[in-house]
């Protein structure tokens, strides 16, 4: 165990003491367990390459988790630390005895408004009906309880990590003895979710196959640092790229529905791909020309090829201002290539797709100038 009451009855976390003292009271006798009160004795520590802890004599608590491992030692701390971190006026404490729902909690954040979670660190297999038994027993006591599960888990298809992803459409894995402690986050996704990552949302997180009995529902994994994730409010696990990716599929479906080109969904979609200042030097000015006349680079385009549909010079007139544009974009540092790449970014969904086109053939059509030219 972690925690011990020491001599005037405080609890005593062992990595908060120092080793000196701790030995001194253990050697005292007056360090005692909280669930039983019997005399416990300080273990591990540097030298020994054992996490610090308490321990005692073998069979004398029926509530002892003595038999834990060093990564479930050590994942409890580290959560605790990261907790504290995030929640800096809330209690964070580690193996709370919960009187109701009559449970040890392995990390127990106690909030100034009245709420209560229970962060629980799985590295042992779970069996499922003890799992739903202790997650209806918190929410019985108006509990919020979130489960991390140990690394050495990962790779298992077990029915109680079904169940945690199916309550909570997503499962946190922790390995608290990397340097700095690594992370990966895995949810459930749909087939028409990962078609609209293909749309054009550059990064995408991984994907492990069909989640539970469900083909149509795919595992997504996205792995980092302990440190990038945040544990929202609503228990829900907040990390800046999934936010980041989810924010982008919000976009690309508002995209989508849309009965006309609007700007600023364009710019939102844009910026964090091209910038500020390619979007104003040279998009936002596209979007005006694209607006006063969608169709007039493919009546331009064909009327070249049709000695029956000569090209109009009103129509020749205007794509030759946009090649004078282009040219003096070029002389300021933005090249034909860059316009090309900025076709490639524009997502090719709604009244976007057209633009997208209307963009593409622009560059096309000036690069072939551009090459008789020269």
């Amino acid at each position: 165990m972690l925690v011990a009451y020491g001599p005037e009855g405080q609890p005593v976390v062992a990595e908060e003491i120092q080793l000196e003292q701790l030995q001194r009271w253990s050697h005292e006798r007056v360090l005692y367990c909280p669930n039983c009160r019997g005399v416990v004795h300080v273990r591990g520590g540097l030298e020994k390459r054992i996490q610090l802890h308490f321990a005692h004599q073998k069979g004398e608590c029926p509530w002892s988790s003595e038999s834990e491992t060093l990564q479930h030692m050590r994942g409890k701390i580290v959560l605790a630390e990261w907790l504290r971190k995030q929640f800096p006026e809330a209690r964070v404490s580690l193996e709370e005895r919960l009187p109701e729902p009559n449970r040890i909690a392995d990390i127990f954040v106690t909030h100034t408004n009245g709420q209560r979670w229970a962060v629980e660190f799985q590295c042992a297999p779970l069996d499922i009906d003890e799992w739903r038994l202790r997650h209806t027993a918190y929410r019985k006591a108006s509990i919020q309880d979130t489960w991390v599960i140990g690394s050495n888990r990962r790779e298992k298809q077990e029915a109680f990590i079904q169940a945690i992803i199916a309550l909570a459409h997503e499962v946190m894995f922790l390995d608290p003895l990397a340097i700095p402690p690594h992370v990966w986050l895995r949810w459930a996704v749909t087939r028409e979710t990962v078609q609209e990552w293909q749309t054009g949302t550059g990064w995408t997180p991984s994907l492990e196959g069909w989640i539970g009995h469900a083909p149509t529902r795919y595992g997504a994994t996205l792995s980092g640092q302990l440190q990038e994730v945040r544990l929202g409010v609503d228990g829900k696990l907040i990390h800046p790229d999934r936010s980041a990716l989810e924010a982008r599929i919000g976009l690309l479906r508002t995209m989508g529905d849309a009965q006309s080109i609007d700007a600023a969904l364009l710019h939102a979609y844009l910026w964090p791909i091209v910038g500020e200042e390619v979007l104003y030097v040279i998009l936002f000015p596209m979007v005006r020309a694209y607006l006063r006349d969608p169709d007039l680079l493919r009546r331009y385009n064909y009327g070249r090829g049709c000695g029956d549909q000569p090209v109009d010079k009103t129509d020749m007139h205007r794509v030759e201002q946009a090649r004078t544009w282009l040219v003096r974009l070029s002389q300021q540092g933005f090249p034909l290539s860059r316009l090309e790449e900025l076709a490639k970014e524009i997502p090719l969904v709604g009244p976007y797709a057209a633009f997208a086109n209307f963009v593409e053939m622009l560059a096309f059509l000036s690069r072939i100038e551009t090459e008789k030219q020269g």
